[in-house]
């Protein structure tokens, strides 16, 4: 029997821990307990972002492969921000490179020249900032589809995001719209404020940074132009994003960054079939552009229905759908040294049936859980029987796997993850999919269904047993949920071994388990390539234990007037507002450089500039003592085209 979503209106809803914490000074200081807490996680969140080449080397997304929205990028970037400062790594004069002039880049670069007064360098291989947005009129960007918990009351249309954001708080709408919102904000009030240099045409690739021997940092640019010099910089930060679009299979389709154009779904001769490999966020927006005619991106806040607490059966049910007791538990945590959640939650479960042999396990709800449990155990016998001189693993009571799993390196515990997680993944799969196929469709689908396209057969395709998966974000298991309730809509499991176009243009896809089928079109969205085109590479770490670069740096502050008042307080975004409050107030030093002449000098090194030419001559140098003794310059005042050279 369903159940509708108006029957869960009293279930209580796990508000979003996600959030960020930014910039060196909150307003209320904190006491000595907040202040180790706060120094404790801007270490995590640096080391998180830190490469296996150099501490000096970082990554703007911290390695991360899912929680890639823009708004996922805004938070990374702030915190990251403020983890620099709050550490005192970034100060007054430091120099910092930024390669990616996109929304981490700028994100970045706006925080740290702000809060820290660094100078900043910000290097864009493209002709423009914000390049691979500016043209693409075609594509919805949401702040709120992509997040990773709905909230109470959730309302695309009016909830705020999951991240209130000081500067760049962009509405939703066309992508190109949103990059010019972007550039508007930066051009009128931080361009000319802040010390940020922005080179276009410029390149930086891993080959043209050189590590010293102190440990410093140059970027090479002399590897591509002879007349150039190489650029010293204290930190790098890798801002290129999450690289190209991954097609391992070859496939001559339509682009991700092209979705939503008109012409690639009205131009199709129907009948038609149309194969879409790869259920993810992307996936689910791609199928619907073929499903619905005249459907468009910026229509699905319009598919979520108001008012019955949908949002309140999905945030809740995901979590024990997603498995999240076995995969983001703390079971781990009372460890010294790390122990992985699904580790840390198999030693649990073990002694909890060791010591409770009569009570029946699984309990209701975890059909998954057993299954889990065994697969884990068998993942871990071999290294037992290593470390164990061994013995048997289904026979060891609770100390001796006490002290297996403290004795077990990160790297072993890390081969274990890898080993379960198809297990685990099939698991969700169903799990969702029993979370969602239990709730009422809207009363008014009829009318989704009649704007179907007719004469077009989507065939969605995917590894798992199901179209859902945990990489979906909660409002997009709600947009699977419609999609398949579509005649023309299903669901074949199978990881594809080819696709080639035959004689008649159409495609045959051949699975891996020996099936084919043969399509009109065969989409692939398989999210970015792993590893892409990064800078560097990061170091080994309990990705599931915790995203670092998303979590909010809050503490308890209070108020000097009376210190018996307290409230929690964003330390990160709080210092952002207040150097926002300050920047019509600060006192120049009547200086006013030219960015353009600057960049210049600083790409074509020391002695470019004729010796009574102190500030062109050595730019940073003098940029840098300028900053340190309080004394901020005016930007690119001289003229108009400083501004075309920074952002045409």
């Amino acid at each position: 029997m369903q159940r509708s979503a108006s029957e869960f209106s009293n279930m209580a809803v796990k508000e979003p821990h996600l959030l960020n914490r930014c910039m060196t000074r909150p307003i209320f200081p904190p006491g000595a307990e907040s202040r180790a807490e706060l120094d404790a996680l801007a270490a995590n969140m640096i080391a998180e972002a830190t490469s296996t080449e150099s501490p000096n080397i970082l990554s703007a997304t911290g390695f991360a492969r899912e929680n890639i929205s823009i708004l996922h990028q805004q938070i990374r970037a702030t915190n990251l921000a403020w983890a620099l400062g709050w550490t005192k790594r970034v100060g007054p004069g430091d120099t910092v490179a930024i390669v990616g002039g996109s929304f981490s880049g700028m994100m970045l670069a706006v925080i740290l020249a702000l809060v820290n007064d660094a100078i900043v360098l910000v290097f864009e291989k493209e002709d423009a900032l914000f390049a691979r947005f500016r043209d693409k009129g075609h594509r919805h960007l949401s702040t709120n589809l992509n997040s990773r918990a709905l909230g109470k009351n959730f309302d695309p249309s009016w909830s705020s995001p999951e991240y209130r954001s000081p500067i760049f708080a962009w509405p939703a709408g066309r992508a190109s719209d949103v990059a010019a919102f972007w550039i508007g904000e930066y051009l009128a009030t931080h361009d000319q404020a802040l010390p940020i240099f922005v080179s276009r045409r410029s390149e930086v690739r891993h080959e043209m940074i050189k590590i010293g021997p102190a440990g410093g940092l140059e970027i090479d640019f002399s590897v591509d132009k002879p007349g150039l010099a190489s650029v010293p910089v204290g930190l790098l930060i890798d801002a290129t994003g999450f690289g190209p679009e991954a097609n391992p299979r070859g496939v001559t389709d339509y682009s991700y960054w092209e979705s939503g154009h008109r012409l690639i779904y009205d131009h199709l001769v129907t009948p038609a079939s149309v194969l879409i490999s790869g259920c993810g966020d992307s996936g689910v927006i791609e199928a619907l552009q073929y499903a619905m005619k005249d459907f468009s991106h910026a229509q699905v806040e319009a598919l979520w229905p108001i008012g019955v607490r949908l949002e309140a059966i999905i945030d809740v049910g995901l979590v024990q759908a997603r498995l999240d007791e076995v995969f983001r538990g703390d079971e781990g945590s009372r460890f010294v040294d790390p122990v992985i959640s699904e580790i840390g939650w198999w030693l649990s479960r073990r002694t909890t049936i060791e010591r409770n042999p009569k009570i029946p396990w699984p309990y209701s709800g975890e059909q998954g859980a057993r299954p889990m449990l065994d697969a884990i155990e068998a993942a871990l016998a071999p290294h037992y029987r290593l470390l164990g001189a061994g013995g048997d693993i289904a026979r060891a009571d609770y100390d001796a796997l006490e002290d297996f799993v403290i004795a077990l390196p990160l790297d072993a515990q890390l081969e274990v993850r890898e080993a379960v997680r198809s297990c685990g993944d099939e698991w969700i799969s169903r799990g969702i999919e029993a979370l969602v196929d239990d709730i009422d469709l809207p009363p008014n689908i009829g009318v989704m269904h009649a704007m179907a396209r007719p004469g077009v057969e989507i065939i969605l395709n995917g590894r798992m047993p199901t179209p859902y998966s945990r990489q979906l974000s909660p409002y997009n298991v709600w947009l699977m949920r419609l999609l398949l309730s579509f005649p023309s809509v299903r669901y074949v499991q199978g990881e594809i071994d080819s696709v080639a176009q035959n004689d008649a243009r159409r495609f045959d896809v051949a699975f891996k388990d020996g099936t084919s089928l043969t399509v009109d079109r065969a989409v692939t969205r398989y999210g970015p390539s792993p590893g892409g085109a990064a800078l560097a590479t990061g170091c080994l770490r309990d990705t599931q234990g915790g995203d670092w670069l998303l979590n909010r740096p809050v503490y308890l502050g209070h108020d000097p007037a009376d210190p018996k008042k307290g409230r929690y307080i964003n330390a990160a975004r709080d210092t952002v507002v207040a150097a926002l409050d300050g920047l019509g107030s600060r006192v120049n030093s009547g200086e006013n450089i030219s960015k353009r002449l600057a960049m210049n000098s600083i790409q074509a090194g020391p002695n470019w500039m004729p010796e009574d030419e102190p500030i062109y001559r050595d730019p940073l140098t003098w940029l840098a003592g300028e900053l340190r003794a309080g004394r901020r310059p005016r930007y690119g005042l001289d003229a108009l085209g400083d501004r075309a050279f920074t952002l045409r």
